[in-house]
């Protein structure tokens, strides 16, 4: 039993090393980055809505938002499996409402004061390619990691105290925490070789849709 670990160990490394030196589609090229930016993230979606607080239902839609902005690095194990570390911020800005619909703006009655939500995730994931032919890539995959966040609420001066609102710790009030987040990502389709542009569909953290530039070297 004491020498089963050490030779699973080595009979594992040198099989990573077979497979990893058999890899044809990558040529030499074992390491990629890329930079994406997405829409419509999980992260957006717990903006509006308040995080569950009891600001939920006095929150627009975003007028303003950055999209989810994305750096990963991968790397090759096998020809169809590559492991990756991600790390990006996502940023978008709404007003507070008495929970009127039809509020179009800034400079309406409904408008009570102003929101925004500022995040920073670190992920890990694990991608699986599943079509590949000569410079086309389909795959898919998981990633998981940790958010941090910080939504900032501000009340108008008239707004302050009015009783048709949910009542705030201070004006401004910071509502700052880390959660674990995850994303899905069934469908992605690379365009190119060395320098190739993607695009993916999903959910979570990168967002419904997302796309952008990656470079293997």
């Amino acid at each position: 039993m004491k020498l089963f670990l050490p030779l699973l160990f080595a009979v594992t490394v040198c099989t990573a090393n077979v497979t990893f030196a058999q890899n044809t589609y990558y040529k030499d090229e074992h390491n990629e980055l890329s930079l994406n930016v997405g829409f419509v993230t999980v992260e957006e979606a717990n903006g509006w809505a308040g995080r569950g607080s009891a600001w939920d239902g006095f929150i627009s839609t975003p007028h303003l938002t950055s999209g989810a902005l994305f750096l990963t690095y991968r790397r090759t194990i096998t020809d169809w499996l590559y492991l990756g570390i991600s790390g990006g911020m996502d940023n978008e800005d709404g007003e507070l409402s008495y929970g009127n619909p039809k509020m179009t703006g800034y400079g309406t009655d409904a408008v009570s004061g102003h929101y925004s939500v500022h995040t920073y995730t670190l992920s890990g994931e694990v991608l699986f390619a599943y079509k590949k032919k000569d410079e086309f890539m389909a795959y898919g995959y998981l990633g998981f990691g940790g958010t941090y966040f910080n939504d900032v609420y501000t009340l108008n001066p008239s707004s302050v105290g009015d009783p048709r609102l949910p009542p705030l710790p201070g004006n401004p009030y910071n509502y700052k925490d880390v959660h674990w987040t995850a994303q899905i990502t069934p469908i992605g389709m690379r365009f190119g070789d060395e320098v190739a542009g993607f695009l993916e569909f999903g959910f979570g953290y990168k967002g419904l849709i997302s796309g952008g530039l990656s470079v293997r070297f």
